[in-house]
């Protein structure tokens, strides 16, 4: 295929220029779409920001309004019923009792072989205690640690933990000694 181009040396030239201008033309329009296009995002943002900075400003002119009518009775209310509360605190750490030493003596107590599976100590310091030993000798020898221990006082062997011989589920009640809760 034969291509002739039969335009004069000015035409190709004005030819030439024509379709630099509409190049320029788009290029020229694009970047100018894209920069209204990010002026109406930034006045979008703005006036979004405008408007939650009149939101805030009114709270807190309506907080600031809120605490000027606070009236001296209530603070002092508030006052007492803080110091109320911090009396109940103190009195709560006045009465803090320290089982930490009676539960070592009672694992001191404890003879090899015997498990122990529950302990509940109550407000009025009775525990109770329950647990598995293999033989009957060794629930003896755990009721006879805890009656010669300081620590604990009314020690409850019932009889069921000395009807079996062997594989006795255990239970021992008895009560802690109050100075020796005391730090």
């Amino acid at each position: 295929m034969i291509e002739l181009n039969l335009l004069p040396p000015q035409e190709k030239e004005l030819l030439n220029l024509e379709q630099i201008r509409r190049w320029e033309l788009l290029y020229v329009g694009n970047i100018l779409l894209i920069v209204i296009g990010f002026t109406i995002v930034l006045s979008l943002i703005w006036f979004s920001i405008l408007i939650q900075l009149k939101s805030y400003s009114q709270s807190l002119q309506d907080i600031a309004i809120s605490f000027q009518g606070q009236n001296v009775d209530r603070q002092k209310q508030l006052s007492s019923d803080l110091n109320q509360y911090l009396a109940k605190l103190n009195n709560i750490q006045k009465d803090h009792k320290y089982y930490s030493a009676a539960i070592i003596e009672l694992v001191n107590a404890v003879p090899p072989g015997v498990r122990i599976e529950s302990l509940l100590i109550d407000e009025k310091n009775q525990v109770g205690i329950s647990g598995f030993a293999p033989q009957r000798t060794l629930v003896l020898m755990l009721q006879d640690a805890l009656t010669k221990s300081q620590f604990f006082t009314k020690i409850e062997n019932p009889m069921a933990n000395l009807t079996k011989p062997i594989d006795i589920n255990f239970k021992f009640k008895f009560n802690i000694k109050p100075e020796k809760l005391i730090k």
